[in-house]
């Protein structure tokens, strides 16, 4: 029960982006879908409602584990896309296999004894043929997926970049070692007891089985979703540090409007980071486009104005380009000629990080009291002005 409202919002968020989601995350979708809806039927009293509506003992079982199936046989299709296999199609081999298992589980399950709802059809007291048959299958095909699973992480895992995607290898890795252990418990707790073999309690068995599938599943969930965890986070910084750059770039559309271009909607509302990129890109453009109205006396005046109205040594860099920038954005909304000569370029960002809290520090200054003062008196002083 705990799990069922994290696996739930997942299963709803990867449907609900069914359309517009590549084909490898609509294969991740059913997956997710067949695993929630087996966890949910999987609950005692779900359980027993489907049981007395359909009017097959322990009919939930099966239904639980044929989704079990389809799950596995999704996994086995999204690793045939994850190493360019599928090409956009299914594979054959993959459904003959999903076939060939649900219908002896369908054959196995009709013929073996089983319990009511209460009794946990793994640990039925009765052994049969059939039901031997029926566990073989539903392990051994579960175990398919899971090698297959665990050849894919062990030979890409080396070639993975460090980061998002290395991590959830890793947590692949862990999670293929419990469910194998999961596996191997379940299918040596059935061989044994079709065996006549002396075996625990049936409450420690079911224990310790629930304990393993859950361990191994919350695993496998943190695996997958950990890339789109570490998106998510990348996503929202670039959204936050677009956002603080953004009044800059505002600014600056006003004096360069065929520089500073303005955002399409899909651009401003699903892609954040190409969003930060433009600002940045735009905003360095639209500066140049207004450096032709500074020349080497702009700087130290803008300086001197900032230093008499008392700001700040850590804050006084930014806010010369800012009275710079707003002087300049003046000069060209007035149509003043372009001056001659170029105001001193520093050494500039080293990287875009850099430029970012360079552009944000000066996109915060722009709208200080003593930055607009500045910049008018700059404008008013003739030998600057001119």
């Amino acid at each position: 029960m705990v799990m069922l409202p994290p696996m739930w919002l997942l299963t709803l968020y990867g449907v609900g982006r069914w359309r517009s989601a590549p084909r490898r995350n609509r294969v991740l979708s059913t997956m997710w879908l067949c695993w929630t809806l087996a966890v949910t039927l999987g609950t005692p009293a779900v359980r027993r409602v489907v049981d007395a509506v359909l009017g097959v003992a322990s009919v939930t079982n099966l239904l639980v584990h044929l989704l079990g199936l389809t799950a596995t046989a999704a996994v086995l299709e999204f690793i045939r896309e994850v190493t360019g296999q599928a090409r956009g199609r299914v594979s054959r081999w993959n459904l003959a296999g999903l076939a060939a298992g649900a219908a002896t589980l369908a054959v196995a399950f009709a013929v073996m004894p089983r319990p009511d709802g209460e009794v946990d059809l793994l640990t039925y007291s009765q052994d049969s043929t059939a039901g031997y048959v029926y566990w073989t299958v539903q392990t051994g095909y579960s175990a398919i997926g899971l090698l297959v699973s665990a050849w894919v992480c062990w030979t890409h895992g080396r070639y993975a970049v460090p980061g998002p995607a290395r991590i959830s290898l890793r947590l692949m890795r862990v999670a293929i070692a419990a469910d194998a252990v999961y596996l191997l418990h379940r299918f040596t707790y059935v061989t044994a007891r079709h065996l006549h073999w002396p075996v625990p309690d049936s409450a420690v068995v079911t224990g310790t089985t629930q304990a393993l599938l859950g361990l191994s599943w919350l695993l496998f969930a943190l695996a997958v979703i950990w890339p789109a965890l570490a998106e998510h986070r990348l996503r929202r910084a670039a959204a936050r540090q677009a956002a603080g750059i953004a009044p800059l770039w505002r600014m600056l559309q006003t004096g360069a409007p065929g520089v500073v271009l303005p955002l399409p909607d899909e651009l401003r509302r699903n892609h954040p980071r190409l969003r930060l990129y433009r600002y940045v890109v735009e905003i360095q453009d639209g500066v140049l486009h207004l450096e032709r109205h500074l020349d080497a006396s702009h700087p130290p005046a803008a300086e001197a104005e900032l230093r008499a109205a008392g700001v700040d040594e850590t804050l006084l860099a930014p806010a010369v380009e800012a009275v710079l920038l707003r002087y300049a954005l003046e000069a060209e909304l007035a149509g003043r000629r372009e001056v001659p000569g170029d105001r001193p370029k520093g050494p500039g960002a080293p990287d875009l990080d850099a430029e970012i809290r360079w552009l944000t520090q000066v996109a915060a200054a722009m709208e200080a009291p003593a930055v607009a003062a500045a910049a008018r008196r700059l404008g008013e002083t003739p030998t600057v002005a001119r």
